[in-house]
């Protein structure tokens, strides 16, 4: 499904069973998506994640207008990836390092936000439960957020060329989604508060090779 401009509310969405991978339970209201290694029973097929060391998900939407907001419950998870990719983004590997896709990450306690297989440090409070994402297609710009604290994360500066697919990557745990939400009180934008961040020579972090 295909989504335009958008009045009030973020779009809704689910995540797509049909894209998960074998690994991954998807629930059946299709908004908890959780590591699964017994759920092999899934056909392969090409839209499917295949990655060997990372379980992914996208939602059932995809995004070439308007501003959207949703979040996405993390909980006790420490290795996860959450953004949005194009469709050719590659199914095999963890979203944010290739070209078509932006992720905000975190592995242990490294919190970095990724693209194209760069990665730029972001300090975040190491409790945090919940993550803020808001997708202004429009203004290419997407924005992450720690709503429970209402700090601005990280913005990415994007000239989106294609639609974009709400998308998500986790190693541990679960992750539950929540949609056509209306973006934070807090929120001020585009103008967004001064993003406390490192960027890196390298674009891996130290110890998070496993990650990718």
């Amino acid at each position: 499904m295909r989504v335009k401009a958008l009045a009030g509310l973020g779009q809704p969405f689910k995540l797509d069973p049909k894209m998960a991978h074998k690994k991954l339970k998807i629930s059946n209201d299709g908004l908890q998506m959780e590591k699964d290694e017994s759920s092999l029973k899934k056909s392969h097929t090409p839209e499917r994640f295949s990655g060997t060391g990372c379980y992914g998900a996208a939602g059932n939407v995809f995004i070439d207008s308007g501003c959207h907001y949703w979040e996405v419950v993390v909980g006790s998870s420490t290795w996860y990836a959450i953004g949005v990719a194009y469709k050719s983004a590659p199914k095999n590997e963890w979203i944010g390092k290739n070209s078509s896709s932006w992720v905000f990450s975190r592995c242990n306690n490294n919190f970095v936000v990724r693209h194209n297989n760069k990665e730029m440090l972001v300090e975040v409070h190491p409790q945090m439960k919940r993550l803020g994402v808001l997708l202004d297609y429009d203004n290419n710009a997407l924005s992450f957020y720690d709503p429970a604290n209402s700090l601005h994360l990280h913005t990415f500066e994007v000239s989106f060329i294609l639609p974009v697919c709400p998308t998500f990557t986790i190693w541990n745990k679960s992750l539950m989604i929540l949609s056509g939400l209306p973006a934070p009180d807090f929120i001020d934008y585009p103008e967004q508060q001064e993003c406390n961040c490192r960027p890196q020579e390298s674009p891996y972090v130290s110890g998070m090779k496993a990650c990718h």
